[in-house]
C-alpha cells in the first residue's frame, strides 16, 4: 500500500468518526457530558464508568476478531443488515476515545480528592 492511499484511508476513517461520535452523542446524552451514558450505566452495574466503555470496546474488538478470524465481512460502512466493518473500526476507535475520557476524568477526580485506588474503587471523597 502507497503512502497516499494509507493517508487516503486515514483521512476517511477520520472523518466517519467524527461524525458517528457526534450523531450517537444525542442518543447517549442528554446534556452537554459525554461520558453520561458511562457513567448511568456503571451505576447500574456498580462499576466505573471505564469498566463500562471498555466493555463496550470489547464487543466491538470481539467482532472485528471474528470477521478476520473467518474472513466473513463486507468492507464497507453499512450493509443492508446493519453495519460493516469499517462502521465497526471507527466505533471501536471511537470507544478508546471514549475510554481515555473515563479515565482523565477519574484520574482527574482522585487528584482533587487527594484519595487512593483501592481493589478497583476509589476510597476518598469525590
Amino acid at each position: 500500500m502507497t503512502n497516499e492511499h494509507f493517508e487516503e484511508i486515514r483521512e476517511e476513517f477520520l472523518e466517519y468518526e467524527s461524525k458517528i461520535l457526534d450523531w450517537k452523542r444525542g442518543e447517549y446524552s442528554s446534556n452537554d457530558d459525554r461520558l453520561q451514558n458511562f457513567r448511568e450505566i456503571a451505576t447500574f452495574l456498580g462499576q466505573r464508568p471505564a469498566e463500562v466503555a471498555l466493555t463496550y470496546l470489547m464487543k466491538h474488538i470481539q467482532s472485528i476478531a471474528l470477521a478476520v478470524r473467518t474472513g466473513s465481512y463486507n468492507w464497507t460502512w453499512n450493509t443492508e443488515g446493519g453495519e460493516g466493518l469499517k462502521q465497526r473500526f471507527a466505533d471501536a476507535r471511537n470507544y478508546l476515545l471514549l475510554l481515555a475520557a473515563c479515565l482523565e476524568e477519574e484520574s482527574q477526580k482522585r487528584e482533587r480528592a487527594g484519595g487512593i485506588w483501592r481493589n478497583r474503587r476509589f476510597h476518598g471523597k469525590l
